[in-house]
């Protein structure tokens, strides 16, 4: 199966619509790792609590038609859910978003639960799961034993028997996003 794994939309219509026409350019199994939201309330104010969502996210129906796939939840997520105290089309689907999910040999999860280096590397911890894959950071990377490994945009990096750690990019600004072929085990930067 190949499936394209896409991460940090934040919001963006014009970025997600653009990472959506390409990826349907090569399958149709999509999964986001999180933050399809913008958060406007920063994390210093998570005290707070809101009853108008124009205070706590862009509300877009455009952006909405757009979201026809799983995703996971974010830390943007995260925080709206926690902030925003009122029945919305936005809580509701936030509130049904799971943390993690798996796939035969992967883990996939935003990224925000795993520790990073001061580089913003992820430092992830052994597991049950050789192929664990996040976003979070915006940096893409492939990460063997703490070490970042070249991975070229559109070149198929083949994974070994071994453990890796897969930063797929954001869709906000970059328009990144990965290509998992799991018969295949290998994984593709691709650009929109």
């Amino acid at each position: 199966m190949k499936l394209a794994i896409i991460s940090d939309p934040h919001g963006s219509f014009d970025d997600l619509k653009a990472v959506l026409d390409d990826v349907r350019r090569e399958t149709e199994h999509i999964l986001c790792l999180g933050d399809l939201y913008e958060c406007h309330i920063g994390k210093k104010r998570r005290h707070e609590r809101f009853h108008h969502v124009e205070d706590v996210v862009t509300y877009d129906p455009n952006y909405e038609a757009l979201l026809t796939f799983p995703s996971l939840r974010g830390n943007q997520e995260e925080r709206i859910d926690e902030v925003l105290v009122i029945d919305h089309p936005v809580k509701t689907r936030i509130s049904l978003l799971p943390e993690q999910t798996t796939l035969e040999e992967a883990r996939f999860l935003h990224g925000h639960q795993v520790k990073w280096n001061e580089d913003w590397e992820p430092v992830v911890e052994k597991g049950k799961y050789p192929l664990v894959f996040i976003g979070h950071s915006h940096i893409p990377g492939i990460y063997r034993k703490g070490k970042s490994l070249p991975w070229e945009i559109g070149t198929p990096f083949h994974l070994k028997k071994k453990r890796y750690v897969i930063n797929v990019g954001a869709v906000i600004f970059d328009r990144e996003w990965c290509l998992y072929d799991t018969e295949a085990r290998t994984v593709t930067r691709m650009k929109a």
